[in-house]
């Protein structure tokens, strides 16, 4: 289960020094923190056999496969995101999308805490399966 909290920057730069690269997702950092043993199937990378098989995810001739994994950075870092392409939507904290300008506007905040009005081509970058590259959504649709 996919649930949402929020954190102080304290917290959120502690968790981020913890990691183990960017490919580690923050729960496992926390879990150590924590000293919470790590779950069975703990990886850095989700690979489609842990997410099983299902739709791309398809928009302006780009397809993405199901189970990519997906992360957006707004305000030069201060904001960063995580998801993964399932049947055909984005999935970002728990909720569904279907376009990536949904999702940045769901999640993104101005500096004043309004919501923003983002195009989601120019901030999402995706990971294959099985790859270790991430690729810029916007170069992909070039």
């Amino acid at each position: 289960m996919l649930s949402t909290i929020e954190i102080d920057w304290d917290i959120h730069r502690l968790i981020e020094s913890e990691r183990r690269g960017f490919d580690e997702q923050p729960y496992l950092a926390l879990r150590r923190l924590l000293n919470l043993p790590e779950p069975a199937s703990a990886g850095g990378a989700t690979n489609s056999a842990s997410i099983g098989s299902g739709r791309p995810w398809i928009e302006d001739g780009i397809e993405v496969p199901h189970g990519s994994r997906a992360r957006m950075s707004y305000q030069h870092g201060k904001q960063q995101y995580e998801g993964v392409f399932l049947n055909g939507a984005l999935l970002v904290n728990g909720k569904s999308y279907t376009s990536l300008s949904a999702a940045a506007n769901a999640v993104a905040v101005t500096k004043g805490g309004s919501k923003t009005q983002l195009n989601g081509w120019n901030y999402w970058e995706v990971q294959f399966p099985g790859e270790a590259k991430w690729r810029s959504l916007k170069e992909m649709r070039v």
